[in-house]
């Protein structure tokens, strides 16, 4: 009697379990389509699997190691990370400095902690000798273990690293770079945008730079060069003196080029930076302002806004770039700008006031089939579309207020991430899960990274003031 109602009890909870696991995948189904989706309806599904976890705990120490990003307050995965070791004390200490680069991508994201080094059981020696030895990682609650070694040969350094599952006493993932010596920290981002990838199945953003504008006062008047930096901080360099005024720096797909508006001979005009030669080459001279300009995902052609012709009134064209043959996408008495391609290119999003306030609007790339995309309270600006085409985030202005929002491509969900005085210029990590933008506050303007979820906000570090971000591809 006791033996049937058990093993009845047992598959009511195996039922149940099944049921769970499909009720709360079609949620993550939802929420990675649109995070905007919170997972409410969750709770039975998570009680359920909760408690049948519980008894089936055995089970647990087989399962891989996996961050899930559908929540936005997920806990820090523990991370072990353990100093990248060399055959000599130059490339013991060039491993140190690569493993604090790791451990500072890791942290800044919001969804690792990497274990300080003084609570590791077993040292590099036993693990080079023995393997790791995974009931002393269990102890300090590691549950990925990081280990890597780093040399040196004809002016080129070779990282290897390893990435183990401490619960499933497996590897996950083992890969070796090499580059020149002095492109170390391009290796260390690389690591880190694995290690990310692994665990979260998502691309990372570390191997990556961010283009922005530079402001500091002097005398009466801001100086503002165009300054590009790794999405770190490092390596910051300005690519123009400040002579002149300089605005919305963007990336091509290659991230080899910067398109930006520039007023050098007093006129704002269109140029090309190519970052490898420092060429700078003028690609839009028209008549009246030239400004907001976009590649398309291929690389082939721009949209911009353009008042040629117009008496003054802002219009969206786009110029193949091969012909320099101009387009015209948008004939409104309103004004039409800040246009932004979809990562398929089939689709610009642009901000009008056509309606009366300050909209966003989606169009086909030809400029046709133009569909009004918010119609919420206050004014919208500068859409900027997710890399993985699902979301286009925003700047809004209520109530005096300016915050950066998403919403989804249907127009149906949309959701403040910020809310401060001035948040502007929105952009993109190129994995979609992070946003830059700018934030004003007195005299001062700084760069923020937000999650997706709206968590996780933190300040850039820029030694004087700068605005106007643009994310770069992953470099590779």
């Amino acid at each position: 009697m006791a033996k049937k109602f058990y093993l009845s009890w047992l598959q009511t909870c195996l039922s149940l379990l099944s049921l769970a696991h499909v009720h709360l995948g079609t949620l993550r189904l939802r929420a990675s389509v649109n995070p905007s989706f919170r997972l409410r309806q969750a709770n039975f599904a998570r009680v359920a699997l909760l408690a049948i976890t519980l008894i089936f705990t055995s089970m647990s120490a087989q399962a891989r190691v996996r961050i899930y990003l559908d929540e936005g307050n997920t806990a820090p995965l523990p991370i072990a990370l353990i100093p990248f070791d060399g055959p000599d004390s130059e490339m013991d200490e060039m491993g140190e400095k690569m493993r604090e680069v790791i451990m500072n991508n890791l942290n800044n994201s919001g969804l690792f902690e990497v274990i300080k080094k003084k609570a590791y059981l077993q040292d590099n020696a036993s693990l080079v000798r023995e393997g790791p030895k995974f009931a002393e990682w269990k102890l300090i609650k590691a549950e990925g273990l990081v280990m890597g070694s780093v040399v040196e040969e004809n002016d080129k350094v070779t990282v290897e690293f390893r990435l183990m599952d401490v619960y499933g006493e497996k590897q996950l993932s083992g890969r070796r770079y090499s580059a020149d010596k002095q492109f170390w920290r391009h290796l260390a981002h690389r690591v880190s945008d694995d290690i990310y990838s692994t665990m979260t199945g998502e691309k990372g953003y570390f191997a990556t730079r961010v283009v922005h504008i530079s402001e500091q006062k002097r005398a009466n008047e801001i100086v503002k060069k165009l300054c590009v930096m790794d999405q770190d901080g490092e390596n910051y360099q300005c690519l123009t003196d400040g002579s002149h005024l300089v605005l919305t720096p963007r990336f091509s797909p290659e991230a080899q080029q910067l398109i930006y508006m520039s007023y050098e001979n007093g006129r704002p005009r269109l140029y090309f930076l190519d970052l490898p030669t420092g060429k700078q080459t003028i690609v839009g001279d028209y008549e009246g302002l030239n400004s907001s300009p976009r590649f398309s995902p291929d690389g082939k052609s721009i949209v911009m806004t353009l008042t040629k012709g117009h008496e003054g009134n802002a219009e969206i064209y786009s110029m193949n770039l091969r012909s320099k043959k101009l387009k015209r996408l948008t004939n409104q008495r309103g004004i039409d700008t800040s246009p932004d391609f979809s990562p398929d290119g089939k689709q610009i999003v642009f901000n009008s006031d056509r309606g009366g306030k300050a909209a966003l609007y989606i169009m086909k790339k030809n400029g046709k089939g133009v569909r009004r995309l918010t119609f919420g309270d206050g004014r919208y600006y500068a859409p900027v579309w997710s890399p993985r085409g699902d979301l286009i985030a925003f700047v809004k202005e209520y109530k005096g207020r300016f915050g950066i929002g998403v919403i989804d491509v249907d127009g149906k969900e949309e959701r403040m991430l910020t809310d401060s005085f001035l948040d502007e210029s929105p952009t993109w990590s190129p994995n979609g899960r992070v946003i830059a933008f700018a934030r004003q506050k007195g005299d001062v303007t700084k760069m923020y990274t937000i999650d997706l979820t709206g968590h996780n906000e933190r300040q850039m570090p820029t030694p004087l003031n700068a605005s106007d971000p643009a994310w770069s591809p992953l470099l590779h």
